[in-house]
């Protein structure tokens, strides 16, 4: 079973997902530590609900999930680095480990108006 998981706007790379934050230890001794941005929070938010919206309502996940990336992009991007940021809002959302995810960039088209940037996803 397959389904088309369509994500509007152009994610946040993998690079710029991520910031120094701050963690805590016992007793309160904090230490910087990477978490995420307010920007790709809120786009795994998004990309969160559409997955559970397009989620059939039979499909379970295999050992292995493969998952097939289309971009429209309004910039050029690493899609490694795309494809990082997508899966830890889509993965969760559909029940499993991203580890168990094959993801493919099957194609990437650069230079499109900003209302048509997406990412279709094929989940397989």
């Amino acid at each position: 079973m397959t389904f088309v998981i369509t994500i509007p706007g152009q994610p946040p790379s993998g690079n710029h997902a991520n910031k120094i934050g701050r963690g805590y230890r016992r007793g309160g001794v904090s230490y910087p530590k990477l978490v995420k941005t307010q920007k790709a929070l809120d786009y795994q938010d998004e990309a969160a609900y559409l997955a559970k919206q397009a989620k059939p309502s039979k499909w379970r996940p295999g050992l292995q999930v493969v998952m097939e990336y289309r971009f429209w992009l309004t910039r050029d991007a690493d899609c490694t680095n795309l494809i990082k940021t997508v899966e830890d809002g889509i993965c969760p959302a559909l029940g499993f480990n991203d580890s168990r995810a094959l993801p493919r960039a099957m194609s990437k088209i650069v230079g499109v108006p900003k209302k048509d940037a997406r990412v279709e996803i094929t989940v397989y």
